[in-house]
């Protein structure tokens, strides 16, 4: 994967006078079937992912507070996307390094996977993965 595919995706909030209510729709906004959801709560100055996926593709929701995602292909591409309650997510694809940069307490991100869990699919080495990227 390069840095390219990493891509913002765009989701629907509809605002009401008593409340507001996102969509998220495999198909639609979702380019896949979701197999696994969670969120993840953390604090200001935390730095959460550190690890890239073998098969896993994950978009990444920020439901509360700032959290700043970087991404980095191994090949040189790097970027930076602020994530903020709006309505915007990003699309993080497998053969993706991404450490998210915790900017506000109790910011939450939710991360919408297309894969369930698999201890196996991590690279959690930043080593390991520039090696499996230029194949050596």
């Amino acid at each position: 994967m390069t840095i390219e595919q990493v891509q913002i995706v765009t989701y629907p909030r509809i605002a009401a006078v008593d409340g507001q209510l996102s969509i998220f729709e495999t198909g639609a906004n979702i380019p896949y079937p979701m197999k696994r959801v969670f969120t993840v709560l953390a604090n200001a100055g935390e730095l959460r992912g550190q690890h890239a996926h073998k098969a896993c593709s994950q978009i990444l929701v920020c439901l509360s507070g700032e959290i700043i995602v970087h991404c980095d292909d191994g090949l040189g591409g790097t970027c930076s996307h602020a994530l903020r309650r709006d309505t915007q997510a990003l699309l993080v694809p497998p053969g993706i390094w991404a450490s998210e940069e915790y900017r506000i307490d109790n910011s939450v991100l939710l991360v919408l996977c297309d894969q369930g869990y698999d201890p196996d699919d991590y690279i959690r080495n930043y080593a390991t993965f520039l090696a499996a990227v230029k194949g050596t």
